[in-house]
């Protein structure tokens, strides 16, 4: 292993010596403390926002079934059943049934007034 000469050492010493005093460290001001930083605490301040189910009135047409309805809305006989106290498919053209919301069914991107090429 060799170690550097004397005169390396002596010369990096010198540097670090101008080093030193040029960073200000023997300078009376940059001994002086330095205010605290003010910090600060983060804070996540949440709304929320009810949801009304999108409910929607519906008239039923001659040879509608709930079925035929259901499907077109993308809800379950059920849940129209349940919403209109309905016991049975007895529905009558003319008849106003509430159609609970329903579900945003996407298929590639494409919307329902897309046509294919």
């Amino acid at each position: 292993m060799r170690f550097p000469d004397r005169a390396t050492v002596a010369a990096a010493l010198a540097v670090l010596a101008v080093v030193g005093v040029a960073c200000g460290t023997t300078d009376p001001a940059s001994q002086e403390r330095l205010p605290p930083i003010q910090t600060t605490t983060p804070t996540t301040t949440t709304t929320t926002i009810p949801v009304v189910p999108l409910d929607f009135l519906y008239v039923v047409q001659s040879g509608d079934t709930l079925g035929k309805i259901a499907a077109e809305y993308s809800v379950t006989v059920k849940a129209i059943m349940d919403r209109n106290g309905l016991t049975g498919d007895g529905i009558q053209a003319g008849q106003t049934l509430e159609i609970p919301e329903g579900l945003l069914v996407v298929d590639g991107g494409l919307t329902s007034d897309t046509t294919e090429p």
